[in-house]
């Protein structure tokens, strides 16, 4: 590998936007080392494009994640750009509030983050350059019916974010925050919620991976939604339960 060559390492790789920025960044020329569970998703990624780097690891690992970093900094790979695109989705209100859904999700979702960042910004702040992205979403905005587990790891990982914003300035490193509305994936497959101004997962990573190369700190689309939703959240508390009211009662679950 040239010593010019660019290494983004993405986290969740293995499908949805993850795999398509694996694609994007492999055609840019990047060396990408991808990682997710899926051992065999990442086998297939690993055959289908040269330049890609398979490594397994499990975000609710803090040891996996602990020798993924290490790994890197011995064989001097340590990443120009991270991309944390782990979650998992359930879908519902007072049913998902259960330890086995609700941990799982602050686990998968927000703690893995914290786990990466954690371990990457010595070494980086010590290299003096370097960008971690983080998908949210914008479920983050605010508590919406039917993402009671999932909405609050992505407010979270939101807060975290502007939290760090400026350790990450006084480091001379790159921080992002990606805020998606819905995007065809996995997880978005079976659901029978309405998905306004949803967008195929390769359309979201190009959108992405243009806002990171501008080194934006929120990346978020589609405008319409973000408009809506940021209007949703100045609004007095009266109003907004009444509208996300009306959007519950449509669906009649909880």
């Amino acid at each position: 590998m040239s010593s010019r060559t660019k290494i983004a390492w993405i986290i969740g790789a293995t499908s949805g936007i993850g795999e398509e920025l694996c694609k994007l960044y492999v055609a840019d020329g990047w060396k990408v080392v991808a990682s997710g569970r899926r051992v065999e998703r990442l086998e297939t990624l690993r055959q289908a494009y040269g330049s890609v780097k398979a490594l397994p690891v499990d975000v609710t690992d803090k040891k996996q994640i602990e020798h993924a970093v290490q790994r890197f900094e011995a064989e001097d790979l340590l990443p120009d750009l991270t991309v944390y695109c782990s979650g998992v989705f359930h879908v519902g209100g007072l049913s998902t509030l259960t330890d086995d859904v609700c941990v799982n999700a602050m686990d998968t979702n927000y703690f893995g983050a914290v786990r990466t960042i954690h371990n990457l910004f010595p070494l980086l702040k010590e290299r003096g350059s370097g960008q971690i992205a983080i998908i949210s979403s914008l479920s983050g905005y605010g508590g919406l019916p039917y993402a009671a587990s999932y909405g609050p790891t992505k407010a979270a990982l939101i807060n975290l974010c502007e939290a760090l914003k400026p350790s990450f300035d006084r480091a001379n490193l790159s921080l992002s925050v990606i805020n998606p509305g819905f995007v065809k994936t996995a997880m978005t497959e079976n659901s029978r919620l309405p998905m306004p101004f949803i967008i195929a997962a390769e359309g979201a990573a190009r959108r992405i991976k243009k806002g990171l190369d501008r080194k934006k700190f929120e990346i978020a689309f589609p405008f319409p939604l973000v408009t809506a939703l940021k209007l949703l959240r100045v609004m007095p508390y009266w109003a907004y339960f009444r509208l996300v009211g009306l959007s519950a009662g449509k669906r009649g679950r909880s």
